[in-house]
């Protein structure tokens, strides 16, 4: 008899316990699916046509809460301050034509003030539980409309002569670099190297115009100076150096070369 009265109060406190949940948690998945994206594969901005219209074509917006878009610029920068939203609401304003036809559009003007190059579109997607997702991406190549004239490398400053004895010796070799389209049109600055013995690997230094004087030796972001930081150790060849530098900039073209000559002793 106790045994039974015993197993009478377990069941009585499991059950008063139970405890119950008014909220419920949403667990369906979303159900929308990316039909179509708008191809384009370049863009040249001129004075009647400087408008891109980016869309995106859902098979179902049912669970669709908004839709967004990034532009990045070659050198990954956002293009707009924030979020470039777009719509399914029939303003041909804004670029949609249709209202409720799972076609999400914007108009978006690209400035010539932009730098040539490859661009990145990445669109977005927030559904009704307010998870976001990036659902696709394109690129395209971007002219600004501007004739393109190749950048200039106006001087460089390096030791003439450099003396190692014991051990490693670091300097810096600093090119500065002028382009009547903007120094932001400028893509790279390099030089490459020919031994004493008349010898070339042909492999390109990079120069940098980042501020990162530790990493680098540069000493201001954006100046037009390109620096490298540099050594030679004891282990290097002995005699003249010829150091062929150049400017490349978006749209291809490449600086005259100049050439400087160090010797190392």
């Amino acid at each position: 008899m106790k045994k039974l009265f015993l197993l009478i109060l377990l069941i009585t406190v499991y059950y008063g316990c139970e405890k119950k949940f008014d909220t419920i948690v949403e667990t369906k998945s979303a159900t929308y699916q990316v039909f179509k994206v708008a191809t384009f594969s370049t863009f040249t901005h001129t004075l009647s046509d400087s408008v891109l219209n980016p869309w995106i074509e859902f098979t179902s917006t049912s669970d669709i809460n908004r839709v967004w878009i990034e532009i990045l610029s070659p050198e990954s920068e956002n293009i707009s301050s924030g979020t470039i939203g777009l719509y399914d609401n029939g303003n041909p304003n804004i670029g949609d034509s249709v209202k409720g036809d799972n076609i999400y559009s914007i108009l978006v003007i690209m400035k010539n003030a932009y730098i040539n190059g490859l661009y990145s579109i990445n669109y977005f997607v927030e559904d009704k539980t307010g998870t976001t997702k990036k659902v696709a991406s394109q690129t395209f190549l971007f002219d600004n409309g501007k004739s393109n004239v190749s950048p200039i490398i106006l001087s460089v400053s390096a030791p003439d002569t450099i003396e190692v004895k014991d051990v490693a010796l670091a300097f810096i070799v600093n090119a500065t670099v002028a382009d009547s389209n903007g120094i932001q049109d400028i893509k790279e600055v390099y030089f490459t190297t020919v031994k004493p013995d008349q010898t070339s690997s042909g492999s390109r230094t990079t120069l940098y115009d980042d501020g990162n004087y530790s990493g680098n030796g540069d000493a201001t972001a954006g100046d037009g100076i390109f620096s490298r930081a540099l050594s030679i150790t004891p282990e290097n060849e002995k005699g003249t150096y010829r150091f062929d530098f150049e400017a490349r900039d978006r749209g291809g073209l490449v600086s005259p070369v100049v050439h400087i000559y160090i010797v190392v002793k």
